[in-house]
């Protein structure tokens, strides 16, 4: 009997402490899941954006923006994604781009955003390495206000 009751007891514990580890991780990425990320490419990112049907948006840090960015892209890096959103204009297409292989940190974004319920955005495929070596338009320094 005293077998049964601490078996008993350590299936209890067991359950409460899973049940517990999904209640305080709701919104973290699970690995692997940037790959499902909504990828967009070049082609069809430029032409949405110069229709005014998407804006791009640029997840690396400040500093490495500064010193090139895609023309008229704006500055918000990952980390900061959720608490600038407001920053992004409205109704358009948020189109992420990064320079990591197969668009990692953007991908993440557009998690990120999608966790947020913002589910109108895409990674540029081949991000900021690709767009260099076609030879696009880009820019330095900061965003224009």
């Amino acid at each position: 009997m005293k077998r049964l009751t601490l078996i008993i007891a350590a299936m209890l514990t067991a359950v409460l402490a899973s049940a517990q580890a999904k209640v305080a991780q709701p919104q973290l990425v699970t690995p692997g899941s940037w790959e499902n990320a909504r990828r967009i490419p070049r082609d069809a990112a430029v032409r949405m954006v110069d229709a005014g049907k998407a804006v791009f948006v640029d997840v690396r840090s400040f500093e490495t923006y500064s010193k090139g960015h895609i023309k008229g892209a704006i500055s918000v890096p990952r980390s900061q994604m959720i608490s600038r959103f407001r920053e992004i204009p409205p109704g358009k297409l948020i189109i992420t781009y990064c320079a990591c292989v197969r668009e990692h940190t953007a991908a993440l974004a557009v998690t990120d955003l999608a966790a947020h319920g913002v589910n109108n955005a895409a990674a540029l495929t081949g991000g900021w390495t690709e767009w260099i070596a076609a030879k696009m338009p880009v820019a330095t320094g900061a965003t224009p206000k």
